[in-house]
């Protein structure tokens, strides 16, 4: 069905190979985990065995690349894959769930005998019947996620790839999703590839492993044969942090309440209490009102309802850092070192002092050396890490972070858990937004859960310091 020989690819804008010589031959039915650092190359090969590269990257393919028999190494392909991106807004086009559903049927090759039948089908499959007439810019990006995955699949193409599909996924819904796409590749034999980072999850669906690394193909082979050959160097977290006691109360929450509409409720009734040096994990399924929470914390926001303390909106901007959950929403300058310097400066910070604070964290989060390039070209998970590094560089007394595992490698993981050990043992406080347990299990110190907009449960980590977590998580 798809084959690669010698395919390589060079940026249009920097000459910079992200494939080199790929050799790789996918037959039907089969189910593909194409997996891999950030920045390895996943999403551009992805594209090209969708045959979407010439609609979506700049730059020179080379060598061959053969779809369903067809030579569409300079042309591409069209009406042959379906893909879901790591960004969900940037595939969605109606107004409605239901009426993105409808779109995708419209376009199928194969004119559908009951359309209306078949949207419910697949607004059920998710439980996007429940919102299926909200206008999607009301909507979180785990549910736009939904959204475009279900799109997708109505299409009913011959090939389907998911560049990060589970990034936004509460762990139900990713669950029910593997189980899906397992059913259409064994049931339909549909070729299902998807590039994913959760290696847990996706060493118990694929049939198949294609691992990259600079570019090129460095591993393909059976999940069983992959797990081996990871071997445990994957599970080295480093050391929990040791236990201590929050310091000064820095917001407060009481009886807050918001929401996006008059008919609508986010949050309500919110106490909430953050202190000096706590690592707070906020955990709850898609839609449960994280995002909101922490813009209110920023300061982005303005409650509907109760009361925020420091009630100044300025303080709180000036003191506090967001990273938010879409990094293409935060990234704005033409070089990654302007997007990084951009706070420091704008706070009075001294240009010398600015540049060495940029230079200084830009290698911490491993992009040092990519200062002149265009914050744009770089991976989702590059990305993830540069807004990172564009709030940290302003020395914030509270950080919020909105989904900040998404995107990122194993490496890149244990990084971010040392900084924000780092951080909290320095007296900076960390509130996180994650459907990444296993991850908030090794950083956090208390779990803040929440549901329909209302916090269900406020505790100390229970498994602060427990055991590695499995495979590749």
């Amino acid at each position: 069905m798809i084959a690669a020989r010698q395919l390589g690819f060079r940026t249009q804008d920097t000459g910079v190979p992200l494939l080199r010589a790929v050799d790789l031959e996918i037959g039907t039915g089969e189910r593909v985990a194409l997996v891999g650092p950030s920045g390895s190359g996943k999403t551009t090969l992805a594209l090209h065995l969708a045959g979407l590269h010439k609609l979506a990257l700049l730059g020179e393919t080379t060598g061959e690349l053969l779809l369903a028999g067809q030579d569409c190494t300079a042309s591409g392909a069209t009406d042959f894959a379906g893909i879901v991106l790591q960004n969900p807004e940037n595939q969605l086009f109606a107004d409605t769930p239901e009426a993105e559903i409808e779109l995708s049927l419209a376009h199928r090759q194969v004119p559908c005998p009951d359309p209306a039948a078949e949207r419910d089908r697949f607004l059920s499959l998710f439980g996007l019947d429940t919102v299926r007439h909200q206008p999607l810019t009301t909507l979180s990006l785990g549910w736009k996620q939904r959204v475009s995955v279900a799109s997708m699949l109505a299409m009913k193409p011959r090939l389907l790839v998911l560049d990060e599909p589970t990034n936004y996924l509460d762990a139900r819904t990713a669950d029910e999703l593997f189980a899906e796409l397992r059913r259409l590749s064994e049931e339909r034999n549909l070729t299902v590839i998807v590039i994913e980072h959760d290696l847990e999850r996706v060493l118990g669906w694929a049939t198949r492993v294609v691992a990259m690394a600079a570019g090129a193909v460095v591993f393909d082979g059976s999940s069983v044969d992959y797990a081996a050959y990871l071997g445990d160097r994957w599970r080295a977290w480093p050391p929990a942090p040791p236990s201590r006691e929050p310091g000064e109360a820095l917001v407060r929450f009481a009886g807050v309440g918001h929401g996006y509409t008059r008919e609508t409720h986010v949050l309500a009734d919110m106490n909430l209490t953050i202190r000096a040096g706590e690592a707070v994990a906020l955990l709850g399924p898609n839609g449960a009102g994280k995002s909101t929470l922490l813009h209110l914390l920023k300061g982005v926001l303005k409650p509907r309802s109760g009361s925020i303390e420091p009630s100044a909106e300025a303080e709180r901007l000036d003191r506090l850092g967001l990273v938010c959950q879409n990094p293409d929403d935060q990234i704005f300058a033409h070089s990654v070192t302007e997007e990084c310097a951009f706070l420091p400066r704008n706070l009075g910070v001294p240009e010398t002092e600015s540049l060495a604070r940029t230079e200084t964290m830009l290698a911490r989060v491993a992009l040092g050396g990519r200062g002149e390039r265009f914050p744009f070209t770089l991976s989702y998970g590059e990305k993830r890490r540069l807004t990172l590094a564009s709030v940290l560089v302003g020395q914030p007394a509270l950080v919020c972070l909105d989904e900040p595992t998404v995107g990122l490698d194993f490496a890149c993981l244990r990084q971010l858990a040392s900084q924000i050990t780092e951080l909290c043992a320095a007296g900076v406080a960390v509130v996180f937004a994650t459907h990444d347990r296993c991850f908030a299990e090794r950083v956090a110190s208390r779990f803040v859960e929440l549901q329909g907009g209302r916090i269900v449960a406020d505790q100390p980590n229970p498994a602060h310091g427990g055991a590695p977590c499995p495979v590749g998580r």
